[in-house]
């Protein structure tokens, strides 16, 4: 996934144990979503060979094949690759396949979500509710520090209090082109920024990423399908 994680807490007991089990599930989940480690779970993935895999990296491609038909396309994993096309992933009995040969599978838009939900559960479990995770551009937040309604996140030039709730931007503002249109293999140019808020923190972070590469008269039909989510753009 390459990037910085941020864990802050509040807890009347020691929160070291908790706080090192969430770190060591980023690391864990690091391994198996990342496509920039050569011996990833995800690099494993051969075209034309079924593989059975992980039941992290089952949910994250099952998440994005369904975002990838509500958003016709928009979002994409397999965008990476110079044969693109969501349609060419078969999943199975907690198998994939890829259909075509020279995909490569990209999980840039949807892992760090994915990881903040499942460090999330692991720090409940261990009785550490008042927590607030960050994974670059996504943040999750559970339940309110002490004395607080929520959370204070700031983002789009607008300050919210959040609780139980999560939110990721996404946007070209610093480096325009660098996120692709996989419909047809084009850089995004659009220096626009978005952020969009929802229930969990992998379906805000896949939404906004193909929130960015939607035009804004189809971003709201795409936003209505998901409960709970919301788009705030700059």
């Amino acid at each position: 996934m390459g990037t910085l994680i941020r864990i802050t807490v509040f807890s009347k007991k020691d929160p070291t144990e908790a706080i090192l089990a969430a770190q060591r599930l980023y690391r864990q989940l690091d391994q198996s979503l990342s496509n920039y480690k050569p011996d990833s779970e995800l690099n494993q993935l051969k075209p034309g060979v079924t593989t059975r895999v992980s039941s992290d990296l089952f949910a994250v491609l099952s998440f994005g094949q369904r975002l990838s038909l509500n958003s016709a396309g928009a979002f994409d994993v397999t965008v990476r690759g110079t044969t693109i096309g969501y349609q060419y992933i078969a999943l199975g009995d907690k198998t994939v396949t890829l259909l075509k040969e020279a995909m490569l599978l990209d999980l840039g838009g949807i892992a760090k979500g994915y990881a903040n939900d499942q460090a999330s559960k692991v720090l409940i479990s261990k009785g550490i509710r008042k927590h607030l995770l960050a994974a670059s551009g996504d943040i999750l937040v559970h339940d309110s520090p002490p004395n607080e309604p929520g959370w204070t996140v700031e983002f789009q030039n607008t300050r919210r209090i959040l609780r139980r709730r999560a939110v990721s931007t996404s946007g070209n503002s610093y480096q325009p082109g660098h996120i692709l249109d996989p419909r047809t293999g084009q850089k995004v140019m659009t220096s626009q920024t978005l952020s969009v808020l929802a229930n969990d923190s992998m379906t805000a972070d896949a939404l906004a990423t193909a929130c960015l590469v939607l035009p804004p008269s189809e971003r709201t039909q795409l936003i209505s399908r998901y409960a709970g989510a919301e788009l705030v753009s700059a």
